[in-house]
């Protein structure tokens, strides 16, 4: 809604209530306990509203899992991208100094498979540089 179109009203809340919305308000993302109240009042209006009140609330439920979705395929995304730098890094440091044929290759791919299982992808290239420096 814009910002512009709002008006001001008075309400009158017991402590408890607004308790509840200071603690409620950074659960939901509301900024203040204005937006928090008319996100409220706009649920419970939609929910009086409705003809039929499972079907509104299978729409709400699935816009807010959709929200979590969508936050956590953006998690994802920027994760991958991180793991993707560390791996361009490894590939070029490793054709940059490796001089071997396609078997040694090979050994290599089954010890990295076996390493990414035994620490279940925890691994940087600067942790590996530390495991080669000692051996």
């Amino acid at each position: 809604m814009n910002e512009k179109n709002k008006k001001g009203s008075t309400m009158w809340l017991r402590p408890e209530t607004l308790q509840k919305i200071d603690t409620w308000m950074p659960l939901n993302n509301c900024r203040s306990r204005s937006e928090f109240v008319e996100n409220a009042l706009v649920f419970y209006i939609g929910y009086l509203e409705a003809s039929d009140a499972s079907s509104y609330l299978c729409e709400v439920l699935s816009n807010m899992i959709k929200g979590i979705l969508d936050n956590n395929n953006n998690r994802m995304r920027s994760l991958l991208f991180k793991w993707c730098v560390e791996l361009n890094m490894v590939c070029h440091t490793v054709a940059a100094h490796f001089n071997d044929d396609v078997t040694d290759r090979n050994e290599l791919r089954k010890f990295a498979v076996q390493e990414v299982k035994e620490t279940y992808g925890q691994i940087s290239f600067d942790n590996a540089l530390d495991i080669q420096r000692q051996i």
